[in-house]
């Protein structure tokens, strides 16, 4: 597999506005950038769905994700580069590759802010004051079009959205709570296949309302459990929600 973006700085704060992730049709197939353009000029053929995730922790390939990319002479341009597979994406590519060869998978975040480790810290403080002001006139820290999504104007293609972006919403973080709802109660009206990961904590439908999407990375006993969840909701010819 590989995995494609697009990259932004602003304010000295670094965001993945896209990315793709395409599955090879071989080992020995390697996409090009103009290759992945011609694709992307037809998404309703050749975009097979959505996974969710929290947020981006990659780098283009070559560079180094312990420093910021403006440090590493890297040139923000309006293009794709392909980076460095993350673990989240690395585990939903390996359920994907048998079914969805030579398609491309569209990977959205909850925030596109580039940054490993940002659950639980200061950052989710500042998101949560940021959605607040998000539709007013304030200034936000976070960058409001390129850090947050406009859940009423999402576009999915494919005919599948896996959400997968974490099952640890702090319910103190009301803002952002409210921000997650929204996203996928709205993502409802896009008429495709949903699938998330849940467990005996709530039901399914309970779930889907708490916004609990088990992420992929696990550590622990879930560690096995999950990816092999995510096996099975991609071995299915209609993906559902799958309980652990």
């Amino acid at each position: 597999m590989q995995f494609f973006g697009k990259i932004k700085s602003l304010h000295d704060l670094e965001y993945i506005t896209k990315a793709y992730i395409y599955i090879n049709k071989s080992e020995d197939e390697k996409l090009t950038i103009e290759e992945l353009n011609l694709l992307l000029k037809k998404k309703n053929k050749n975009v097979a769905g959505t996974v969710f995730l929290h947020n981006p922790a990659t780098v283009p390939l070559g560079y180094n994700l312990e420093e910021k990319l403006a440090y590493q002479d890297f040139v923000f341009d309006d293009n794709f580069h392909e980076l460095e597979i993350e673990d989240p994406v690395r585990i939903i590519s390996k359920a994907l590759k048998h079914k969805y060869k030579g398609k491309l998978i569209e990977v959205k975040y909850l925030f596109n802010y580039n940054k490993k480790n940002i659950q639980p810290t200061k950052a989710m403080e500042i998101l949560d004051m940021d959605l607040e002001k998000l539709h007013t006139n304030l200034l936000t820290v976070f960058a409001k079009t390129d850090n947050f999504q406009d859940y009423k104007n999402i576009s999915y293609n494919g005919k599948f959205i896996f959400f997968a972006w974490g099952h640890k919403i702090d319910r103190h973080h009301t803002n952002i709570a409210l921000y997650a709802t929204n996203i996928a109660q709205w993502s409802k009206k896009a008429g495709k296949d949903i699938a998330f990961i849940y467990d005996g904590v709530r039901d399914e439908e309970g779930s889907f309302e708490y916004v609990r999407f088990f992420e992929p990375y696990q550590f622990g006993k879930l560690k096995l459990v999950v990816p092999e969840a995510i096996n099975q909701i991609f071995s299915k010819e209609t993906i559902k929600p799958y309980r652990i």
